[in-house]
Parts: structure tokens; C-alpha cells; sequence
């Protein structure tokens, strides 16, 4: 049971003209009414959405494909003389289907997780469409050896992609409007962590509750509205508070008390787990201040993963060798622009911290003057008036970023991994910010984690956030998320944005 704001079906009375005696009274709706109907109409839609088994969503799927193909049949239909048979439609229904859910279930396309993201969904419907293409092209050719139109595979599995894309997209919309009670239970410092992140754009499904404590009233809680009192008062409140998730501080987690109070809550219904673990699922970032050396040890880490790290290696070589053959015709006309801008040098380069805190060169397109640095490292800022005005448009299009595909192909960067920094920044920061250093157990990358969730750090608390990124990424770092962090800086590539 979740809680809503109710408001009444009569809106405010109009009167009609007097027409001798008579008098007419209509009832027009509030429009805060209908907005209220609306949203309370638009989260019903999202639990229903959340609630589908993955055996619906499945035979959703497998009920477009079928007119795909028929469509793609009657529109380009097989040609009746041809070396080769052509498969029939009854035989190319069936292999798609065969080749699309295998590679759905490889994809984690029906995992819950993935309509809560628009990133997710597009990814993983790319990657198994492009995948049961693949295979049922494999089964066609090879094993059956038959063919079948590309015009008609075409048409097929791109119906296939808007249709199953486009419904998910409608689904994380209104699973976004479903707001669950989230209650904390730990410190007024604790709950404004969650504020905090709720104000960045996180969190943005929940409705922060208040928080509770195992003690006596702080007196900083005097006229603190989000103070629920002691936990052990409520359990009863609880559907009264509409609570529906429940946040434990590290701290409390420890207190024996506070765990057999947490037991009858999963009973009502609740889900119930640890700030790390919730913060980290809710916000894609790791509580730095949270974590101690044993979370390295538990992460279940794939730094050191051989099948990992050549997959890794193979598709960086990959997307470096496209990456300069694709852009090689924009390097002339930047070198053209940067040298009429100010006529200084064209590249530039500096010394980074690589993967185990090995130094290397970095290079890059010019965008500052000559003489932005003197000789010491200085934070960069969105508005730094050292960049020049050809820079600022390279800043904004991340094509200053180009030369670093060499960097790539020598080993020395990835494509995807955390921000290559500065020797004497990197000394000053891993004495201020806790496990600093261990962002160094990855290859640096062109592009990030914390590069697309975050803006551009300019002081020490914005290398701290960034770090929270960039632990996430080091726990959770795969093929699948490599794609997705690609996928959208190409949006920040297209949208122009910094």
C-alpha cells in the first residue's frame, strides 16, 4: 500500500447566467485533479508494468516478429528462380525466434533492471537484435543450407527493434512515476546524503519518508520534520507512512536490535538492505566515506580476469583502428582551425597516471593558449578562459579527444575507464580522498563512467564524487556496460554538450 495525495472528484462551482428565475450549476473539474488522476493513472501503469513476468514480455516480442516477417515477405518477395532455396516464412519465423530469445536470454534483455533505464533498454535490444541476426543467419546458411533476403532480415528485425524499444521506453516512463517510500534508518548526515543525491537527479523513483533512530531524540532534531522518533515505534506506521524500501545505515546494521526489528518489515513487505548496497544500485555510484578494505576483497573484482581483460584488449584495438579511420578526414580541417586560431602548436601533451600508477604521455588537440599551465598543473573549469575559442568547440564536441585512440593502440589507455589525471594532482588527491589510488587498477579510458554521469571536476569534492563513479565502474565494469557508456557520449557527441 503506497500513499498519494487525494483530491476531491468536485471542482469549484460555476455559475450560469440567470435566465429569468432559473439557475444552472455546473461542476467543472480542478485541473489539479485531472494532473492529480493522471499521475496516480501513470503509476498504476508502472507497477503493472514492474509486475509483468519475463514470459510476457517474451511472447510480446515473438508476437511482433511474425508480422515483421510477413510484412518483409509481402513487401520483397522471394525471387522463384534462384540457385539456392529460399527459406519459407514458417521456417524463417521459426529461426528468428530461436535465435532472438537465445540471445535476449544472453542479454539480460528480460532482466527487471533493464526497464529502469532508457540507456539499458536501447543497448540491450541493439545488441540482441544485432546478435540473433547474426545467429539465425549462421543457422540459415550453414545449417540449413538455404538463404533468405537481407532486404527481408532487414525490414524484419527493425520492426522488430522500434516496436520492442519503443514499448520499454513507455514502460520506463511510467515506471519512473511509481514514487516508493524510502525510509532511513541511521543519521540526520545520512538522510541528507540521500537529499543530496535526489537533488543531482538520482533517486528520482522514491519519496524520501524521514528517518529513525535506535536512541534518544538529538537535540538537532527539534523541529526536523523528516524525524520519524525511535524505529522500534514503526513498525506499525509503516503503511501509514506508505514505506516500501528501508535504508539502514552502516552503523545501525551492526545492532542486533535494529536487525530483529528489520525481520518482521520483510513480513509486511519491505524490501530492507544496507546503504552501500542501495546507494550503489540507486545512483550507479559507491559511498566512498561508506567502504573499507574489505569491500575490494568482496567486490568480486574483474581487474585481474584474463578472459576479461582480452576481450577488453580486443575491442579497444577495434574501436581505435575505426576511430582513426573514420575521423582521419577531421584532423586536417582542426589542425587548420587550431593554427589559424592563434597559430601555437597543434597537439598537446603531458604526463598522466596509467593503469598501476604507471606514468605515460597523453596527447590530445590543442585547446588552451601556449602558455595556460607555466609549468604547473592548474584545475580546468567549465568557463576557463584560458581555452580558446576553436578549444571551447572541441571542449564542447569532445573532438579534442581524438589523438588519445593512439594512446590506445600503444596499450597505454582504453577506450572506456576512468580519467587519466595528472602526477602531482593524483599525489595530492590520494592524500585527501580515501582508496584514490585504487582507480589506477584499471586502464584510463577516452570516455567513463564518471565522465557521462558527472560534470567536469574542478576542486577536490568533485574529485570525490567522480571517484564514487569510477568505483562503480571498477566493481561493475563489462562488455555490456562499455557499450552503454559509449552509446551515450555518442549522444554527447551529437548533442554538442560539454
Amino acid at each position: 500500500m503506497r500513499v498519494g495525495v487525494v483530491v476531491g472528484a468536485d471542482g469549484p462551482t460555476v455559475v450560469a447566467p440567470a435566465l429569468g428565475k432559473s439557475r444552472i450549476d455546473v461542476n467543472l473539474p480542478d485541473r489539479r485533479s485531472l494532473g492529480s488522476i493522471g499521475q496516480r493513472a501513470l503509476r498504476l501503469i508502472g507497477r503493472g508494468f514492474l509486475g509483468l513476468p519475463a514470459s510476457t514480455w517474451l511472447l510480446l516480442d515473438l508476437s511482433v516478429l511474425p508480422v515483421g516477417l510477413y510484412t518483409a515477405y509481402r513487401v520483397f518477395p522471394p525471387p522463384e528462380l534462384e540457385m539456392t532455396p529460399h527459406i519459407a516464412l514458417w521456417q524463417a519465423l521459426a529461426v528468428f525466434a530461436f535465435a532472438f530469445t537465445t540471445a535476449a536470454l544472453v542479454f539480460g534483455l528480460y532482466e527487471r533492471e533493464t526497464l529502469l533505464s532508457r540507456s539499458r533498454i536501447f543497448t540491450r535490444m541493439l545488441l540482441t537484435v544485432g546478435a540473433a541476426t547474426v545467429v539465425a543467419y549462421a543457422i540459415i546458411y550453414v545449417i540449413m543450407y538455404a538463404t533468405v533476403s537481407r532486404r527481408v532480415t532487414g525490414l524484419a528485425m527493425a520492426l522488430l527493434f522500434i516496436s520492442g524499444t519503443g514499448i520499454r521506453l513507455s514502460a520506463c516512463v511510467a515506471i519512473r512515476k511509481v514514487h516508493h517510500g524510502l525510509l532511513v534508518v541511521g543519521s540526520r548526515s545520512l538522510f541528507e546524503s540521500f537529499e543530496r543525491a535526489q537533488a543531482d537527479g538520482f533517486l528520482s523513483e522514491y519519496r524520501l519518508v524521514g528517518y529513525a533512530l535506535t536512541g534518544r531524540r538529538p537535540t538537532e532534531c527539534d523541529g526536523d520534520r523528516f524525524y520519524l522518533g525511535s524505529i522500534f515505534n514503526q513498525i506499525s506506521k509503516l503503511a501509514e507512512h506508505g514505506v516500501t524500501d528501508i535504508v539502514s545505515g552502516a552503523e545501525r546494521a551492526r545492532d542486533p536490535r535494529v536487525m530483529d526489528w528489520m525481520v518482521p518489515c520483510l513480513q509486511r513487505g519491505c524490501r530492507v538492505t544496507n546503504e552501500a548496497i542501495f546507494y550503489e544500485k540507486a545512483t550507479g555510484q559507491i559511498l566512498v566515506d561508506e567502504i573499507t578494505p574489505s569491500w575490494f576483497l568482496f567486490a568480486d573484482l574483474k581487474v585481474h580476469c584474463d578472459r576479461h581483460a582480452t576481450v577488453k584488449r580486443a575491442f579497444d584495438l577495434f574501436t581505435a583502428a575505426v576511430g582513426l579511420c573514420v575521423t582521419a578526414p577531421l584532423w586536417p580541417l582542426i589542425a587548420l582551425a587550431i593554427k589559424l586560431c592563434d597559430r601555437g602548436p597543434v597537439f598537446y601533451s603531458q604526463n598522466r597516471v596509467g593503469h598501476n600508477g604507471e606514468i605515460f604521455r597523453l596527447y590530445k588537440f590543442r585547446t588552451m593558449r601556449p602558455d595556460a599551465e607555466n609549468g604547473r598543473s592548474v584545475w580546468a573549469s567549465p568557463n576557463d578562459t584560458r581555452v580558446t575559442r576553436v578549444g571551447r568547440i572541441l571542449r564542447r564536441t569532445r573532438l579534442d579527444e581524438l589523438p588519445q585512440f593512439y594512446n590506445v593502440l600503444v596499450g597505454q589507455m582504453s577506450v572506456v575507464g576512468p580519467r587519466p589525471e595528472r602526477p602531482d594532482i593524483v599525489c595530492e588527491l590520494c592524500g585527501k580522498v580515501p582508496y584514490y589510488a585504487e582507480r589506477h587498477l584499471v586502464k584510463p579510458g577516452i570516455t567513463g563512467w564518471a565522465q557521462i554521469s558527472f560534470r567536469y571536476g574542478s576542486s577536490t569534492k568533485d574529485a570525490k564524487r567522480k571517484l564514487q563513479f569510477d568505483l562503480y565502474y571498477l566493481k561493475n565494469m563489462s562488455f555490456e556496460l562499455d557499450m552503454i557508456i559509449l552509446l551515450r557520449t555518442l549522444g554527447t557527441f551529437l548533442r554538442g554538450a560539454c
